[in-house]
């Protein structure tokens, strides 16, 4: 019993302290900004451009795809089996609550994890291995201005966006379905979804969006930056950021379902 308590005493100390490491990454990254030079601005800039081509754009056609059969695919299963009992009325809360509030920024960062998530760490932890980050060091060149601010903020902003896309295609797919298997006009469809869109629920979706890119910026760029013992180290240091990414994503999205209630 006593080396059962001790063994989880190590494993929490061992995880508040990676919490507490992540913390101060981010609070140096974000502290940071201010000191960013004249010159420094456009390198970052051109870095950030980079990051929002790779991780917004070129996720255009995987985001469009999974909205698209998701809302697809539940409204087709549902949409009859509301009519049949009179509820079609509900269609507008499931769409809006399950699919634009809950599961439409969970899978988009879910995506871009396992995209851009692996990228950046993958490529931090090349740099870092390569000596390109002492390189930085030695030029005077903060590692933070050049390759962990543009990513940290390419992160959030196309998650943020890429979240208002899946939730368009996905209205526009649930739209599709309730035509085609449901006793329903197009217009009472749409009448209905936007009549249970509410101000809150946009808030919420564009706050998980914020939320869950700062994480998909941070723990990538922490773990790439970690690696020390060589190339051998990058592919663990790959899994660490891609499943402490994923984890912490779902936590913020429980806690901010339990807070709701």
């Amino acid at each position: 019993m006593l080396g059962l308590l001790i063994a989880v005493g190590r494993g929490t100390a061992r995880w508040l302290a990676r919490v507490g490491a992540l913390a101060r990454f981010a609070f140096e990254a974000l502290a940071s900004l201010p000191t960013l030079p004249g010159a420094g601005r456009r390198v970052a800039a051109r870095v950030l451009l980079n990051q929002l081509r790779f991780t917004a754009l070129q996720a255009v056609g995987l985001i469009v795809l999974l909205s698209g059969v998701l809302s697809y695919l539940t409204i087709s299963a549902t949409i009859t089996q509301l009519s049949r009992v009179g509820a079609s009325e509900l269609i507008g809360e499931l769409m809006v609550v399950v699919i634009v509030r809950e599961l439409g920024p969970l899978l988009t960062a879910l995506a871009v994890v396992s995209r851009s998530g692996t990228a950046i760490t993958a490529e931090l932890a090349t740099n870092t291995v390569l000596g390109e980050v002492r390189a930085l060091e030695g030029l005077g060149i903060d590692p933070y201005h050049y390759l962990v601010l543009p990513r940290l903020f390419g992160c959030v902003v196309s998650v943020s966006v890429l979240i208002v896309l899946f939730d368009v295609i996905a209205v526009f797919g649930g739209f599709l379905a309730a035509v085609a298997f449901g006793d329903m006009s197009g217009a009472r469809y749409l009448g209905i979804v936007l009549s249970n869109l509410t101000t809150q629920d946009v808030v919420l979706t564009m706050v998980k969006g914020l939320v869950f890119g700062a994480v998909i910026g941070v723990i990538p760029s922490y773990e790439g930056l970690s690696v020390r013992e060589g190339p051998t180290e990058i592919p663990q240091a790959v899994i660490r950021g891609t499943v402490g990414s994923i984890v912490v994503i779902f936590l913020f999205a429980a806690l901010i379902v339990g807070a709701l209630q």
